[in-house]
């Protein structure tokens, strides 16, 4: 089955406008894009940059994993995650707090990662990767700063160029931190849109973070099968109804998984 079945499939089943679908998928034969490089509202697929940052600096001596942070109730936010209904948590390590960010997309985790390593310099290594298209701006949840006009945003492109650097050899991740990154990705508990199809398939491997805002569906992918790798960054937004959204997603989900069921 080649790369052209995939394509076919996204084409007849891609939405209309006002719905906008940026794509890119890079598998062992080629790559498919479309609207690769359009900067979208990122939702919690930054997080996946605020995860490479963290290994980042913890490699470069300036970060603690085991480090413990205190918990406090007046900084729980709303959103996605688990933190904030949770009692009597008196301190978590940043470790802790990152599987929390990856794992069930906690916001109050996130932004205390954001608050230590600092906005600036998270954006900094961004930029040092070469992804040109993504900006962070503020922490999650923060009314006054959305007010301000800040947004944080990213493209299809820049998460397939994120997505490398947690697989192949580079200067910026080593394979320890490569291995924990991918260990996290791959306890994702949100699978009802690109891992709907393979997440019962045990064949095949997922590493996976979803996003979602209103109007806005993300979900960016890495599925292993037989030492083959199929990399994929789906962004949408425009949905009127985000259970729309998340359907298309999955539908696509399905194209590939009868991609990954055929010799690649």
């Amino acid at each position: 089955m080649s790369l052209r079945y995939i394509e076919t499939a996204f084409s007849a089943i891609k939405p209309a406008a006002p719905v906008s679908v940026s794509l890119i998928i890079k598998t062992n034969s080629g790559v498919i894009c479309s609207k690769e490089t359009k900067q979208m509202r990122s939702a919690s697929i930054i997080k996946l940059f605020i995860m490479a940052s963290a290994y980042y600096f913890k490699e470069n001596g300036k970060f603690s994993l085991t480090e413990k942070v205190q918990i406090s109730a007046d900084s729980q936010v709303e959103g996605s995650g688990v933190l904030s209904y949770l009692t009597n948590i008196q301190s978590l390590t940043y470790q802790q707090l990152l599987e929390l960010m990856i794992i069930v997309s906690d916001n109050t985790a996130s932004n205390y990662l954001i608050e230590r390593l600092g906005i600036s310099n998270i954006q900094a290594f961004i930029e040092k990767l070469g992804c040109q298209r993504t900006k962070l701006e503020r922490k999650f949840m923060d009314i006054g700063a959305q007010k301000l006009g800040k947004e944080n945003v990213t493209s299809a492109l820049d998460v397939l160029r994120l997505f490398d650097i947690f697989t192949e050899k580079n200067k910026f991740l080593g394979k320890n931190s490569q291995q924990h990154i991918l260990h996290m990705l791959s306890n994702q508990q949100f699978n009802s849109k690109l891992t709907a199809y393979t997440e019962y398939d045990p064949l095949v491997t997922s590493y996976h973070k979803t996003g979602e805002l209103k109007g806005v569906e993300h979900d960016a992918a890495i599925f292993v099968k037989d030492n083959k790798i199929l990399k994929v960054v789906v962004l949408t937004e425009g949905w009127e109804n985000n259970g729309d959204g998340q359907a298309f997603i999955a539908s696509f989900g399905k194209v590939l998984h009868r991609f990954l069921q055929q010799d690649v």
